[in-house]
């Protein structure tokens, strides 16, 4: 075991291996406990209203008891933000790089929008030492396995998705903070950033996709703009890495015994996690279809009623 004076406190309770306190209320509070009602609150409120007597009330208890298992409110952020990203989050396809990577992104994203707050969290180098983060970038490299790559561009890669994901999810939540404007204003844009001044940029403002998340009728389900951006950055990676040809990666270290059974407990978990989220994604794409069903009868009553009026 390393040094336990050198070891960091947040890494270890983040991996469960720190010891629980010798004094406090052991039974009624616990880590995981105390994380997971941070998230409730900040899923409700907001990040800025997790402070740690709050957490501690919401217990019954007092603010020192609740550092005598997390010693700040900037270790309680990072516990949350790497329990945040679960086992299913990130679950991959391993055979296709393409729509491995694609999961990977698409769970990150869906992490980012069930919990905003995230990113109200600065990523720092000891947060990429948590088993959230950890389990992101097994996951990452797990999908680039039929890429020819050398581990310095796997972790290249592995930072271009992950800042996209996270630059895109910023800017979703900043966006729907509020309307782009009211109709007022954006009758106001159209008028002066007319065709003879922004010819290209016109049809995108007649049109409504310029205010989607504005009071204009344009679904933002009907904007798959994360879509758009992750074709390109993958057709990206596709034209650079995707016809290298190279030798197969080179064979591990023999296993122990008890080695192989974590092995092969962790090929489960990943196949249980790639079910789930596969489920979820079928779910997804189900409710897309039913739109899009809907909106297809309805342009199909609507040309019919068209008809009937130009026959008579």
């Amino acid at each position: 075991m390393p040094d336990e004076d050198e070891l960091s406190r947040v890494i270890a309770l983040a991996w469960g291996v720190a010891a629980a306190p010798q004094r406090g209320p052991k039974r009624e509070l616990s880590v995981e406990r105390i994380v997971e009602t941070a998230i409730e609150i900040a899923d409700a409120e907001g990040l800025q209203a997790v402070t740690m007597q709050r957490v501690a009330q919401s217990f019954g208890f007092t603010t020192m008891a609740l550092y005598r298992y997390v010693a700040t409110k900037s270790d309680l952020y990072k516990l949350m933000m790497d329990a945040a990203v679960r086992d299913d989050t990130v679950a991959v396809d391993s055979e296709d790089w393409r729509a491995g990577l694609e999961q990977v992104s698409r769970g990150l994203l869906h992490a980012y929008r069930a919990h905003p707050w995230m990113l109200d969290i600065p990523v720092s180098a000891e947060a990429l030492l948590m088993p959230g983060q950890v389990r992101v970038a097994d996951a990452a490299l797990r999908a680039m396995r039929s890429l020819h790559l050398t581990d310095q561009e796997k972790l290249g890669l592995l930072m271009a998705v992950s800042t996209f994901v996270r630059g895109h999810a910023q800017i979703i939540r900043d966006v729907e903070a509020g309307p782009v404007g009211t109709p007022a204003t954006i009758e106001l844009v159209r008028e002066v950033a007319n065709p003879a001044r922004f010819p290209d940029l016109a049809p995108l403002l007649e049109s409504g996709l310029y205010f989607a998340g504005s009071d204009e009728d344009v679904s933002a389900e009907e904007i798959d703009d994360f879509a758009t951006g992750l074709e390109i950055l993958l057709g990206g990676i596709e034209a650079t890495f995707g016809t290298r040809e190279g030798a197969p990666p080179p064979a591990g270290p023999e296993l122990s015994p008890q080695e192989e059974f974590e092995r092969a407990e962790t090929e489960l978990q990943h196949a249980t996690a790639l079910r789930k989220a596969t489920q979820r994604r079928a779910n997804e794409l189900v409710k897309a279809e039913n739109r899009a069903r809907t909106a297809r009868d309805q342009a199909k009553e609507a040309a019919k009623a068209a008809a009937k009026t130009d026959g008579r």
